[in-house]
């Protein structure tokens, strides 16, 4: 059944918080350089580190134990809003790492207002928080950590470097692209992962020229595609770049776009694939690559000079005798796995990241 659990609110972040009318203490979380200020609000400030942990998590909490706050407001990319949804559900009985997997989360009190000013994650709407545990990127299920609104501002997403903005940007593709591609998908998340694609399509060549349209369309993309993940789910894609992410301590947009090639090679003769093509109006695969060739990033910034630096590809963090054991660690997530429209054998996913080296 398609639903939707957070109120989603389109404008200025100071105006709309103020609108939201909000009592008592809160709870701030926000990059690690992001500054905000709501003069009206009684607000401790927590700034996160990308990509947490469950220690991370431990190290938050130990220092708002003694706290008591009403709401969990985040300003950030999609690991600030994962920690925030992890503390808000939080209690000093709490095992962090017990929380992994589906439905551990019983219960929460507190008021949970996202605001992404990265457009990838799709975090603000989601039922999900990824955290680092045991090596590999492990994820938090629960109806309970559902943002109650989600405030989106295109201009907190303005003058993201390059490398950010593209990455971010293919991770909301692949939420997109993956839950389209899932056997349990339906009419009304075809209908929201086509428009959430056509926007992609539309808006990431003005975003890479940091242009509020493209902003704006990316953030779009970005919402469609984590209503659509939590309808639904991700699979291979994200499967693969929990592990390699994780292992290889790289982000977790850079970790998709490495996969996405090779996965929508896979899909190339599915037959609802093709049709996306026609709806859509566009040569996935084709695009895709010019996308790719056009914006020849590394990951650690804008390279101007293209010449000196190559796309990103995984042998780039990746050696060819790690293949068949990052294959097993994929191939364990079932959870992911299951929901593929395609099946997918173990050998089959060795095949897909030797493409993709």
């Amino acid at each position: 059944m398609f639903s939707v659990k957070t109120k989603i609110i389109f404008g200025g972040v100071e105006e709309e918080i103020s609108n939201l009318n909000l009592k008592g203490n809160g709870l701030l979380c926000t990059g690690r350089h992001h500054n905000f200020e709501f003069a009206d609000l009684n607000l401790y400030h927590l700034k996160i580190s990308p990509e947490p942990s469950v220690e991370n998590i431990y190290e938050y909490f130990d220092k708002i134990r003694d706290l008591n706050f009403d709401y969990v407001l985040a300003i950030g990319g999609g690991s600030v809003m994962d920690v925030a949804k992890i503390l808000s559900v939080v209690t000093k009985d709490t095992k962090v790492e017990n929380l992994i997997g589906s439905d551990k989360v019983k219960s929460r009190t507190k008021t949970i207002i996202a605001v992404p000013t990265t457009h990838g994650s799709g975090s603000e709407v989601t039922k999900y928080a990824v955290l680092k545990f045991q090596n590999l990127k492990q994820t938090v299920v629960s109806d309970f950590i559902v943002p109650d609104y989600a405030l989106i501002d295109e201009n907190l997403a303005m003058s993201q470097p390059k490398d950010l903005t593209l990455y971010t940007s293919i991770d909301a593709f692949c939420h997109n692209i993956e839950a389209y591609l899932s056997k349990i998908s339906d009419p009304l998340t075809d209908l929201n992962c086509e428009s959430g694609m056509k926007f992609f399509f539309d808006g990431i060549d003005e975003a890479m020229d940091n242009k509020i349209s493209g902003r704006r369309k990316m953030l779009i993309c970005s919402v469609l595609g984590g209503i659509a993940i939590t309808n639904l789910r991700t699979n291979l894609i994200h499967a693969l770049s929990h592990v390699v992410g994780a292992e290889k301590e790289i982000s977790h947009g850079l970790a998709n776009a490495l996969f996405l090639r090779s996965y929508l090679k896979f899909y190339k003769d599915d037959e609802k694939f093709k049709n996306l093509g026609k709806i859509l109006n566009v040569d996935i695969i084709k695009r895709t690559d010019e996308i790719y060739e056009k914006y020849n990033l590394t990951s650690f910034g804008d390279v101007q000079n293209k010449s000196e630096h190559n796309t990103k590809r995984l042998s780039d963090f990746v050696a060819q005798s790690e293949i068949k054991h990052i294959a097993e660690m994929t191939y364990e997530n079932k959870r992911l796995l299951s929901v593929m429209k395609k099946k997918i054998s173990k050998v089959e996913i060795e095949r897909i990241i030797g493409d993709a080296m």
